[in-house]
């Protein structure tokens, strides 16, 4: 356990500031996300006043760029915190404080916000997109919330107990 927390001293500063940039994409991405699903599609002015094909379009430019955007944010930050859960697997200490805290919270910020965002702007309707969304948050966050689990309450003790012997 001391050697942990002794070895916190020797990962690079970058490796910080990384976590804290891939667990922020990850954050962002899922925030941008029910904005996909979240959109004028249904207002009255559209459905009563645009053609067919304005229709298309409004709904095109809403989706697919934001949908883009909250893809690259969310893949990028999950495989930079994958990155560095492999590159410091040893130090349990530094994988608990700035890859999974981190982003379980993140992941259940998202999901939180996916469904407040689907039960008041989308008048409880789930779409396909955010089927998928709550359906990613959700693995995310359970995946994290067990590795939490594992980390913290399993591999950190078993090393405190090995450490007070």
């Amino acid at each position: 356990y001391i050697n942990m927390l002794l070895h916190l001293d020797e990962i690079p500063r970058l490796h910080y500031a990384l976590a804290s940039l891939f667990t922020w994409l990850l954050l962002a991405g899922y925030v941008i996300l029910p904005g996909a699903f979240t959109s004028i599609r249904n207002s009255r002015i559209l459905s009563e006043e645009a053609g067919a094909a304005g229709k298309a379009v409004v709904k095109a430019a809403q989706t697919w760029p934001v949908l883009t955007v909250a893809s690259i944010c969310c893949v990028g930050g999950a495989s930079g915190m994958c990155y560095l859960w492999y590159r410091w697997k040893n130090n349990y200490i530094w994988l608990s404080r700035k890859i999974i805290e981190p982003g379980m919270l993140n992941s259940l910020a998202g999901l939180i916000t996916t469904i407040v965002n689907v039960y008041t702007a989308r008048n409880k309707y789930w779409s396909r997109t955010a089927i998928i969304t709550a359906t990613v948050m959700g693995t995310c966050a359970s995946i994290l919330m067990v590795s939490f689990y594992i980390y913290n309450f399993r591999k950190l003790e078993d090393v405190r107990k090995e450490h007070d012997r």
